[in-house]
C-alpha cells in the first residue's frame, strides 16, 4: 500500500499483479468516516485475491485540496473518479477498471462509468453499487431527517439558525446549494442504457418496491449481465467508526463477483512499492498553500501527516492531533484536516496521527470498540509519536484532542515529559476503568441535556408515537446517578483520611491536574455548557471546580455553541481560534523546561492501575 497523488486527490494505491484493477467510490460526509475502515480492508482483501485497487479522497474531502465548498462538486467527485482510473492505468499498468461505490459513491460511480464509456468502451469492466443512492431526493430526506434526530436528541440545549441559502447540515457536513440542487433532481432509474457490461448490486433495503431492484430490471433489459444480492451487514457498517463492523460477508460476495477479472490476466508481478519511510514523489506535496509529508513511525507502525508551513524554518513548536474514537486522521468535518493546514498557514506544524489500529496505518484492526479506544496501548501509540516528533527536531510539542482523544492526549502527558501543552475538548473521562468498560453501551447525557431535551416538543411528539425507548435511557440515568453517588462518597472519604487517594478517580483526576501545574504543561480544557464532560469535571473539581483555584497553568473555558463531536461548524471554529491563541503564547515563550523522566513517575504508576470510584 503506498500513497498517490493526482489532480489534487491523496489516495492509497493498494497493489497487485492483476490486468483489472478496482477503484473505491467513497460515500459522502459522515457516512465516508464511518465506512473508512470497513473500505480500507476491502481494498487489502481485493489485492490479496489480485487485483490492483485504488482508494482516494475526492476533491474538497478528506486529505485532498480545496474544500467542499470550491462549487460543483459533484462534478468535481465525478471527474476525481476519471482522475483515479487514469492513475490506475498508469501506476498499477491496468487495461481495464471495476468501479465500487458505495451509497452515493455508487451514484457517482455510475456517472463516471458513463463518462467512461463514451470515450473508451472497453475500459470499465463492471460496476459494484453497495446500497446505490437510487434517488437523489429520498437521500436528501434521510439525511434532513438524520441531522434533525441529532439536533433533538444529543444537542437540545444548543439554538441553532438553518442555513437560508439553500445548503444542507448534516452532522458535521455541509452540502452546498449547488450539491443539494444537484441532488434534487438525480434519477438513477431514468438514465438510459447501463454502462458497464456486468453489474453487482447489493441492496440494503430490499423488498418489492425497492429501487435498486428495478435499477437492476433496468440494467438487465440494457443486456448487462446482473447480480442483486442484499446488504444485511448494511446497519452494522453504517454507525459511528468505534462501533462500526466490516461486512464480512458482502465483502466476500464482492470478491466472488470480481474473480473473473482476476482469472483474465496476471503480470508476472506487481510494481515494486517503496519501504515504509522512504521517499517517493508522493510522500510530499504542496497543497492549499502548505507542505503535507506522509509519514510512517514508531517502526513502521504507524502512520501520519506531517503538515508543515510552506516556508522553510519553522517555529519548534509542533502540535499532535491523536484520533478521535474509531476515526481516522481526517476527523469528522475535516477537523484535523482543517486546523493543521491553518497552524502550518501560522508557521506551526502539526501532525495527524492514525494510532496502530486505526485509519491508514499499516495493521488496522478489522473490528474496534470503546475499551480500545482508550486502551493502554492507544497511549503508548501516541507518546511514541511524541517521542517521533522530539527527534525531529522539536523542542515544544502541544497534545490535542477531542474526547477520547484528549483523554490520550491527557495520559500521554502525564508520562512522557516531552509534552509541553495540552488543548482538551470535551475531556469526558480522566480515567478508564472496569465500571467505564461495564456501562460502555449506555446512552450518556448531561443533567442539562436531559432537562433541555425534555423541554423539547419534538421529543414527546416521538415518544407518543412509540419512536423512544424510555426504559434504556431511564436504567443508564439511575446508574449514572448511582455512580456519581458512589465516586463522591468515595472522595469525600479520602479527603477525611488526610488526602487525595489516587486509587478513585477523583484523587487522581486532582493529583494529575497538580502533576502538570508543577511540570508548567499549560493545560487548557474546552467544553460545552452542558456537555456531559463538564459534568464530569464537577465532579471531579467541584461544582465551582475549586480544587483547580491556584494552579495558574490549569484553565476551563465553557462556550455556549460547541457540540461534544465538534459536528458544529461553530465549534470546529471555536477549537481553531483558541488553539491559535494558544499557540501565539506558546511562541511567544523561551526554551521550554526540560523535566526528567521521574517528574510524573508516581502518578504515571497510578495512570495503569484501576480506579475504585
Amino acid at each position: 500500500m503506498k500513497p498517490v497523488l493526482f489532480e489534487g486527490c491523496a489516495g492509497w494505491l493498494h497493489e497487485a499483479a492483476g490486468t483489472t484493477g478496482v477503484v473505491l467510490c467513497n460515500p459522502h460526509g459522515h457516512e465516508a468516516m464511518w465506512s473508512h475502515r470497513a473500505f480500507r480492508h476491502l481494498a487489502a482483501d481485493l489485492a490479496a485475491a489480485g487485483l490492483p485497487v485504488l482508494r482516494f479522497d475526492y476533491p474538497g474531502t478528506g486529505d485532498s485540496a480545496g474544500t467542499d465548498a470550491d462549487g460543483e462538486h459533484i462534478a468535481w467527485c465525478v471527474h476525481g473518479i476519471l482522475g483515479a482510473v487514469a492513475a490506475l492505468r498508469e501506476q498499477a499498468g491496468v487495461s481495464r477498471v471495476v468501479l465500487c461505490g458505495l451509497r452515493l459513491g455508487a451514484t457517482l460511480a455510475v456517472l463516471a462509468a458513463e463518462a467512461l464509456a463514451a470515450r473508451e468502451p472497453d475500459v470499465v469492466a463492471g460496476l459494484v453499487l453497495l446500497a446505490p443512492v437510487v434517488s437523489g431526493r429520498a437521500y436528501l430526506r434521510e439525511l434532513r431527517a438524520l441531522h434533525t434526530s441529532w439536533v433533538n436528541n444529543v444537542i437540545p440545549d444548543i439554538e441553532l439558525t438553518p442555513p437560508t441559502d439553500g445548503s444542507l447540515d448534516v452532522l458535521a457536513y455541509r452540502f452546498q446549494p449547488d450539491t443539494v440542487t444537484t441532488l434534487e433532481g438525480l434519477r438513477l432509474a431514468r438514465r438510459r442504457g447501463c454502462p458497464a457490461p456486468r453489474v453487482l448490486l447489493l441492496d440494503a433495503w430490499p423488498g418489492a418496491t425497492s429501487p435498486v431492484a428495478e435499477m437492476g430490471t433496468l440494467y438487465r433489459a440494457s443486456g448487462a449481465e446482473v447480480t442483486l444480492g442484499t446488504f444485511g451487514e448494511y446497519p452494522g457498517m453504517m454507525q459511528a467508526a468505534e462501533y462500526a463492523q466490516v461486512p464480512e460477508s458482502a465483502w466476500q460476495e464482492v470478491l466472488a463477483w470480481v474473480r473473473p477479472a482476476v482469472a483474465a490476466g496476471r503480470r508476472c508481478a506487481a510494481p515494486g512499492l517503496p519501504a515504509p519511510g522512504n521517499e517517493s514523489p508522493a510522500l510530499e506535496c504542496e497543497v492549499d498553500g502548505v507542505r503535507e509529508k506522509r509519514v510512517w513511525l514508531d517502526r513502521g507502525r504507524q502512520f501520519g501527516i506531517l503538515c508543515q508551513p510552506a516556508r522553510r524554518g519553522a517555529s519548534d513548536v509542533a502540535v499532535l492531533f491523536p484520533n478521535t474514537g474509531g476515526n481516522h486522521h481526517v476527523g469528522d468535518g475535516r477537523v484535523f484536516v482543517s486546523l493543521s493546514r491553518e497552524l502550518a498557514r501560522h508557521g506551526v506544524t502539526a501532525l495527524r496521527l492514525d494510532l496502530s489500529t486505526l485509519g491508514d496505518s499499516p495493521a488496522p484492526a478489522r473490528q474496534m470498540s470503546i475499551p480500545a479506544v482508550y486502551a493502554q496501548s492507544a497511549c503508548d501509540d501516541a507518546s511514541a509519536a511524541v517521542d517521533w516528533l522530539r527527534a525531529q527536531g522539536y523542542k515544544r510539542i502541544v497534545m490535542s484532542g477531542v474526547c477520547s482523544g484528549a483523554f490520550i492526549s491527557l495520559h500521554v502527558a502525564l508520562r512522557n515529559p516531552a509534552v509541553n501543552g495540552l488543548v482538551l475538548a470535551n475531556l469526558a473521562k480522566f480515567r478508564w476503568d472496569d465500571a467505564d468498560t461495564a456501562a460502555v453501551n449506555e446512552r450518556v447525557q448531561s443533567m442539562r441535556g436531559y432537562v433541555a431535551a425534555v423541554r423539547r416538543a419534538q421529543n414527546w411528539q416521538r415518544l407518543w408515537r412509540g419512536q423512544v425507548k424510555v426504559w434504556p435511557i431511564l436504567s443508564g440515568f439511575v446508574r449514572r446517578c448511582t455512580r456519581r453517588v458512589v465516586q463522591r462518597g468515595a472522595a469525600a472519604v479520602a479527603r477525611w483520611r488526610g488526602g487525595d487517594d489516587t486509587t478513585t478517580v477523583t484523587g487522581f483526576a486532582r493529583a494529575a491536574m497538580r502533576e502538570l501545574d508543577r511540570r508548567g504543561v499549560q493545560t487548557d480544557f474546552l467544553y460545552g455548557m452542558s456537555d456531559i464532560g463538564l459534568e464530569e469535571a464537577k465532579d471531579r473539581f467541584g461544582s465551582n471546580l475549586e480544587a483547580l483555584q491556584g494552579l495558574g497553568n490549569i484553565r476551563v473555558r465553557t462556550l455556549p455553541t460547541f457540540d461534544h463531536s465538534l459536528f458544529l461548524a461553530d465549534s470546529r471554529a471555536a477549537l481553531g481560534a483558541h488553539l491559535v491563541r494558544y499557540l501565539e503564547v506558546q511562541l511567544a515563550r523561551g526554551e521550554p523546561v526540560e523535566v526528567s523522566e521521574d517528574g510524573a513517575g508516581a502518578l504515571a504508576d497510578a495512570v495503569s492501575g484501576t480506579a475504585s470510584a
